[in-house]
């Protein structure tokens, strides 16, 4: 048992525990070998030295949140497990392996989730408290031909931010580099400015146009809307019988294809776009190649953005902030025809101007309080004759930065048990760009992504 003075509580705010609690994230790196001991080795001695990975969830009965018990000092009981690391041999059995370089534009053939993730893995808090488990969980499956590893964290604790210091932790102690591990704190700032904000008088729009896109594409959590969220999921699994698929664009694919938008973007001086911007404006616009002309149905857009540049303006803590320090946005309403019809440089420019609209104190002073009125938390909304999207560009948060001895082969993102339809992430794999729509995507929609990427591999661009 740890005594009480070796411990320090770390709350966690009401973002940690807006519903993302539920689940948990799966990083799967795929190698061509591994040296699972070291692996072990590396991973308990960085949740040593950075003690909140040794910390153990909790349920604050009086604060009516979980929070973390977190070991600062002291020696740990013998018993004590750092984290969880299982290991699985599948020596006969081989993964298919696509080749890629920075050429490349090709479809990525995805494995299976038990090879990165023990069938034991926990996802919810609640399970993490009950069992007291320990946070960080491994898995290393050796097959015959690479191995996958997997790392899997809860969403309720950290987000791809938080998780990339994870894996930075662990890539630092692997590999002998320096590394200063993340504050550890017993108050938990976010949740203090979240307060100030949501009780001080607005400092500008009350009603900022970003918000107002969100409010119309969001909803209170309620039985109807959380059924009505299940069954566009069911009917995507079921009857359009969607299929998880990822793309990789090679660093001269993607050069090529920023240079060619950033040319517009100057020749029309709009605004400037990110490469981030350029690739979810492209997946969208393949995806909607063929049908997109004739399509009846609107479109809505929503993604995960991180707080911590705008709340770091007042206090640099946020910068190296671990929780989840994220909020939803979404784009203004658009229909597939739109879309299909849009440059790549003007679909991409919504996509900055829907970051830029999130990216400020009246947007989340608002947020936070039009949130407290639909009841404290808000979901997608799903609508009849709409095509709804999520998506989370993780690049800036490092979680594909684990170098484990030998080439990279793949890098997977998966989340469970829960995902909501339509989700797709934008992360770098091997100088390239991986997009990953884990949850799924129609047929027809990848034989139109197919078409765009033969498109590029043809020297012919079909979306421009």
């Amino acid at each position: 048992m740890l005594s009480p003075e070796n411990t320090i509580i770390v709350p966690l705010s009401g973002i940690d525990q807006n519903g993302v609690h539920t689940s948990s994230i799966t990083f799967g790196y795929v190698v061509a070998r591994v040296d699972v001991e070291a692996l072990e080795v590396a991973a308990k001695r960085a949740a040593e030295e950075w003690r909140l990975l040794a910390g153990r969830v909790e349920w604050n009965t009086a604060q009516k949140s979980f929070q973390v018990r977190v070991p600062v000092s002291g020696s740990l009981p013998s018993n004590y497990a750092l984290v969880k690391f299982t290991t699985s041999k599948f020596p006969s059995t081989k993964i298919p392996i696509t080749p890629f370089d920075n050429d490349s534009a090709t479809f990525l053939e995805k494995p299976p989730v038990k090879f990165f993730r023990h069938a034991s893995t926990l996802n919810s808090l609640a399970d993490f408290a009950s069992k007291k488990a320990p946070i960080v969980s491994l898995h290393v499956s050796l097959m015959a031909n690479c191995a996958c590893v997997g790392m899997t964290l809860p969403h309720g604790i950290f987000d791809a931010t938080g998780m990339g210091q994870v894996v930075k932790a662990l890539n630092s102690c692997l590999n002998g580099l320096p590394w200063s591990p993340p504050k550890i704190s017993s108050s938990n700032i976010l949740a203090a400015e979240l307060k100030r904000l949501r009780d001080s008088e607005s400092v500008g729009d009350p009603h900022p146009p970003g918000l107002v896109n969100l409010q119309r594409d969001f909803t209170s959590v309620n039985v109807k809307n959380v059924l009505t969220l299940g069954a566009s999921c069911a009917s995507e699994f079921l009857w359009h019988r969607v299929k998880p698929a990822a793309i990789y664009l090679g660093a001269n694919v993607v050069e090529e294809m920023v240079a060619n938008v950033k040319k517009q973007a100057a020749d029309e001086g709009k605004g400037w776009v990110s490469t981030g911007d350029v690739l979810v404006a492209f997946l969208l616009k393949a995806a909607y190649l063929e049908e997109g002309p004739t399509s009846p149905n609107a479109l809505t857009i929503s993604a995960a953005v991180s707080l911590r540049g705008v709340l770091a303006e007042s206090n640099r803590d946020f910068e190296a902030y671990t929780h989840n320090a994220l909020l939803p946005l979404a784009f203004p309403p658009l229909t597939v025809q739109q879309v299909s019809s849009m440059s790549l440089y003007e679909f991409a420019l919504i996509h900055r101007k829907a970051i830029e609209d999130m990216r400020n104190i009246p947007y989340i002073q608002g947020y936070e309080k039009w949130v407290p009125s639909i009841g404290g938390a808000a979901i997608p909304a799903r609508r009849k004759g709409t095509d709804s999207w999520l998506l989370s560009n993780q690049v800036v948060g490092g979680v594909n930065k684990l170098n484990l001895g030998s080439e990279p082969l793949g890098f997977w993102h998966w989340m469970l048990p829960f995902m909501p339809d339509h989700v797709f992430t934008v992360n770098k794999l091997s100088g390239g760009y991986i997009l990953d729509g884990f949850s799924g995507i129609r047929p027809p929609r990848l034989r139109a992504i197919e078409k765009a990427l033969d498109g590029i591999r043809k020297g012919e661009p079909l979306v421009v």
